[in-house]
């Protein structure tokens, strides 16, 4: 470790999470909260598993809590690594690196040598609340997109000549959160920009090329509407009327955490 800190200038600095505003804040409110839920103060609940990733995040990096101590074999230094929560909903740090890990995998052993195009996918904001409490139904709008555009690529594909069967394809993330941390599930989707079609026993690619603006607006008309019939047929549509003053408390923070306006003390009692 000596060594490659002389050759490359970089030295090993343990971060400091304790430091951090966001650290200080979970610490120093965290047991209030909980408090306050059980004395009835706040008619909300937290489920196992955010409880869980929010007290992991408090000893996230701390070498109190816990530490590797590591050994370079030619230079005999050492350096004490604190463990970390690997949390995948809360952690920056844990985030971070399964973030960079994900898209290294996805270039290195994924997907493959061709072009690509990055979609982004928003609901409207009267969705959000519904979306955020029910993964099945985010689910089926998050198929019911992928499919619509997969379905484009392999349209346009078969338009330019593509014999037999032709195929495209997509990874999906689906995010939570906008940057300003209010409530906005959403998908972050990478396509291949183009489709797959078999000639014999290879596959040849058909890139997508220049795609212009009137096709992605009757792409997304499309998708939406299959979208709205399928909430209309499973009777979903109480997903478009905003937060009531007698809606479920916990309705009701999930439709501040939307809007980003703060909630009245009478909805939390």
């Amino acid at each position: 470790m000596a060594s490659a800190a002389r050759t490359t200038g970089v030295v090993y600095e343990r971060r400091r999470p304790e430091k951090t505003t966001l650290y200080e804040i979970v610490r120093d409110n965290v047991e209030t909260l909980y408090g306050a839920i059980d004395d009835g103060a706040i008619a909300v609940r937290i489920p196992k598993h955010a409880k869980k990733e929010l007290e992991a995040y408090l000893d996230c990096g701390l070498l109190c809590r816990g530490f590797a101590r590591l050994r370079c074999e030619r230079c005999e230094e050492s350096r004490l690594v604190a463990f970390s929560c690997k949390g995948r909903g809360f952690c920056p740090s844990c985030l971070g690196r399964r973030m960079c890990a994900t898209a290294a995998n996805l270039i290195e052993d994924v997907l493959p040598e061709v072009a690509h195009r990055p979609w982004v996918l928003t609901f409207p904001f009267p969705w959000r609340r519904k979306l955020a409490q029910d993964g099945s139904l985010f689910g089926v709008l998050t198929r019911i997109f992928v499919e619509s555009v997969e379905r484009f690529y392999e349209e346009r594909g078969a338009r330019r000549g593509a014999c037999g069967a032709v195929k495209s394809g997509a990874v999906t993330v689906m995010q939570r959160t906008s940057g300003d941390m209010r409530l906005n599930p959403h998908l972050h989707v990478v396509f291949l920009d183009g489709a797959y079609h078999e000639d014999g026993t290879e596959l040849v690619w058909n890139e997508l090329g220049h795609l212009p603006t009137r096709a992605v607006g009757q792409l997304l008309e499309h998708a939406v509407g299959r979208m709205l019939r399928y909430l209309r047929r499973h009777g979903h549509l109480e997903i478009e009327h905003d937060v009531e003053e007698d809606d479920e408390p916990e309705a009701a923070l999930c439709a501040s955490a939307v809007s980003g306006r703060a909630l009245a003390q009478a909805r939390l009692r």
